[in-house]
């Protein structure tokens, strides 16, 4: 059985596919396979995952409906066999010695969890911007977990695929069944989930993951039930961060301002909509009922925050919810 699995969920993305799937067969490090999910694409995708597994016996291919990325990634880990889980998104890529430089860090301290940069391509403009966790490289363990939650809390740790984690907690996330449906939030709350099972991990300050920056077309809604469990999750991490003995006064206020940032998200989704101002009023006040909202325009919640963002939230409190669209157009004009 190979030492590490490389998870791959495939959804419509021909155009970079076979780019993918070569960065990962270019390892210098030869002990892995391949994973690839097809999680129900209408385009040639599908095709392209059966003609590399058709020429490389380390690549298995999995075909199923349509069901999201997390159900996705589920189906790949189930039929993985690594020691170690690495994810990669279809439509990016990796560099040759990732695998390899993970290994050593691995061998060498014994972790169960290898943190590492990426750098984001945006295809519009051909610049590249590398987003770093932190400012030197480091060990974590019990003593010092505490930073790694305040580097997720600052999201500058939000995508599953900067990560190689122990199989065993790569999988404990897919034991919250309810968030198996979540599309925003998901590699947040995954990585969390790493976190909190990790005894030792270690963070490379090093882009070796290269993330495609695609401009798409602005969604006509957003997702309330997602939004709602992405919502329920992050209480779940602060239990977390609680037996992990790592909540106190800098933690909570650096969640707090999470929680406004979930919440900001869903703002400016329903001002890019094209939903009508009654619209967008509306499904804002379906969520005033939920503990985030209740959070987010709190005065504890103001930590980080820009004075644009602290006049948006006390707009929100006290309901004035059409100045506060009228304001958000206005500045994003």
């Amino acid at each position: 059985m190979p030492k590490y699995s490389v998870l791959i969920t495939v959804y419509n993305c021909e155009k970079y596919l076979a780019e993918c799937f070569d960065s990962v067969l270019a390892q210098t490090c030869g002990d892995f396979e391949i994973v690839a999910v097809n999680d129900g694409s209408t385009d040639s995708s599908g095709a392209i995952c059966d003609e590399y597994a058709a020429k490389d016996s380390r690549v298995k291919v999995i075909h199923k409906k349509n069901h999201g990325v997390n159900r996705a990634r589920r189906t790949a880990f189930e039929n993985s066999t690594g020691d170690y889980i690495l994810t990669v998104d279809c439509d990016d890529i990796i560099d040759p010695d990732l695998i390899e430089t993970v290994d050593g860090i691995i061998t060498g301290h014994g972790c169960d969890l290898v943190l590492f940069d990426l750098s984001i391509f945006d295809e519009e403009t051909g610049k590249v911007t590398v987003k770093e966790m932190a400012e030197t490289d480091g060990l974590f363990d019990e003593r010092n977990k505490k930073q790694l939650y305040l580097i997720l809390l600052n999201r500058c740790m939000n995508s599953l695929c900067t990560k190689c984690c122990k199989r065993e907690g790569y999988g404990k996330a897919f034991g919250y069944e309810k968030y198996l449906p979540m599309c925003h939030g998901e590699d947040w709350f995954q990585s969390a989930v790493q976190v909190h099972e990790m005894k030792v991990g270690y963070y490379i300050k090093k882009p070796m993951y290269h993330y495609r920056n695609i401009v798409t077309s602005l969604s006509h809604g957003y997702d309330l039930k997602s939004f709602r469990l992405n919502s329920d999750s992050i209480f779940d991490v602060r239990q977390m961060m609680e037996e992990d003995g790592c909540l106190d006064g800098e933690t909570d206020a650096m969640w707090r301002a999470y929680a406004r940032k979930v919440v900001n998200t869903l703002l400016l989704a329903l001002s890019d909509s094209d939903m009508t101002e009654k619209e967008k009023i509306g499904t804002l006040k379906s969520v005033t009922d939920t503990e985030i909202y209740k959070i987010a325009v709190g005065r504890e919640a103001d930590f980080n925050s820009s004075r644009k963002t602290v006049l948006k939230f006390r707009l929100l409190k006290y309901g004035m919810f059409r100045l506060l669209f009228r304001l958000m157009k206005k500045m994003s004009a």
